[in-house]
């Protein structure tokens, strides 16, 4: 789980997919000062950061060539790091999912960010984690009203307790067994709100394009 910040406040996550890799959305990075970012690995709590914690600057950041951010269809960025995670109990890459693999709906998944834990601003003092059911993008285009492409995935609450990302979690990862299925894009105006699930990137639908970056810039 990765940090994006700039001067010690974080305002994205991300996923560390390879050693120098993080996988995060474009529209963090919109009008954001890429030699301002500092990308921050093995944290928990963000205001008292321990050994384990590692920081790196970016060299490069590669959006891709079809992100648009008023539809958010193409919400992927990837960014390049100044140098190489050391892997220990607190940093490890990230699993990326098979090409052309899909997430059926009803399966249960994971996401976690620093992003506030209320519609009020309210931030964690720790990284937050919580558990969310993928539904099928028929039903979330009901609530959508359209917009809703293969290209992302949609989720929801599995209880009646509101659940989800909220503002600042963008860009974090949808984990679903040991893959990083998802990327937080966008969702309704309250955190959590049932009549509008969330929507992320579909990770696997931009694996060639993943991989074709991460070769091109070794």
């Amino acid at each position: 789980m990765a940090s994006l910040q700039i001067m010690g406040q974080s305002f994205c996550g991300g996923a560390l997919i390879q050693r120098r890799w993080v996988l995060t959305a474009a529209h963090c990075m919109d009008d954001t000062p890429v030699d301002e970012v500092r990308v921050v690995l093995g944290a928990d709590n963000l205001r008292a950061p321990d050994r384990s914690v590692q920081m790196f600057r970016v060299q490069a950041s590669v959006t891709h060539p079809e992100y648009n951010p008023n539809t958010f269809q193409g919400d992927i960025l990837l960014l390049k790091l100044n140098g190489s995670a050391r892997v220990s109990p607190s940093v490890r890459t990230l699993s990326l999912p098979r090409a052309g693999s899909d997430v059926t709906p009803g399966s249960r998944c994971s996401v976690a960010g620093w992003g506030d834990v209320s519609d009020f601003g309210t931030s964690p003092r720790t990284l937050m984690e919580t558990d969310v059911d993928i539904i099928s993008r028929v039903a979330c285009n009901v609530s959508w009203g359209g917009g809703i492409s293969n290209r992302m995935l949609c989720a929801a609450s599995p209880e009646a307790r509101v659940r989800g990302f909220c503002s600042g979690d963008s860009g974090g990862p949808l984990v679903c067994g040991r893959s990083v299925e998802g990327v937080v894009s966008f969702s309704g105006l309250r955190c959590g709100n049932p009549l509008f699930p969330d929507v992320y990137t579909h990770v696997a639908a931009f694996l060639q394009w993943i991989q074709s970056v991460m070769a091109r810039k070794q």
